[in-house]
């Protein structure tokens, strides 16, 4: 039994390293809306180590999710296990796709700030918005079906 509730206390820390970063995406990006040239680069890579930081957080969510299901006893078509495991699939493709664009804007020979800002905003919106899907899921735990 304790080590199900470490297990769960990690799983609990996973998720806040998974979600919370994202939500420092909109200061710096508030910040870079008046930010020198020179500034910029910085806060460029300030907001990858963002995103990095949430990748490795999501990967400890993920194996503490798997240990958790496997001890407690729920079955994996438990609708809302169910419905975490897609939405889980979703953020997974979403999380490698959605900031890729952001990417190749700082990247580029000529780096245009407010679409940067725009495509990292929309990212981080939408990849919050599946984030907090998924711990209701978790939390409430409701019979969809």
């Amino acid at each position: 039994m304790m080590v199900y509730k470490m297990i769960i206390f990690i799983h609990v820390v996973s998720a806040v390293a998974a979600i919370g970063p994202l939500f420092s995406i909109f200061p710096i990006l508030k910040r870079m809306e008046k930010a020198e040239e020179r500034d910029i680069k910085g806060m460029v890579e300030g907001l990858r180590g963002v995103v990095r930081a949430v990748s490795l957080g999501g990967h400890v969510l993920i194996i503490s999710g798997i240990a958790l299901i496997w001890l407690s006893g729920w079955s994996w078509k438990t609708p809302w296990v169910l419905a975490t495991i897609i939405l889980l699939i979703a953020s997974l493709f979403f999380l490698a796709k959605a900031f890729k664009p952001a990417w190749r804007i700082a990247e580029a020979d000529y780096f245009h700030k407010e679409t940067f800002i725009a495509v990292m905003k929309r990212a981080a919106i939408l990849y919050i918005t599946i984030m907090l899907m998924m711990l209701w899921l978790m939390v409430v735990k409701p019979q969809l079906w």
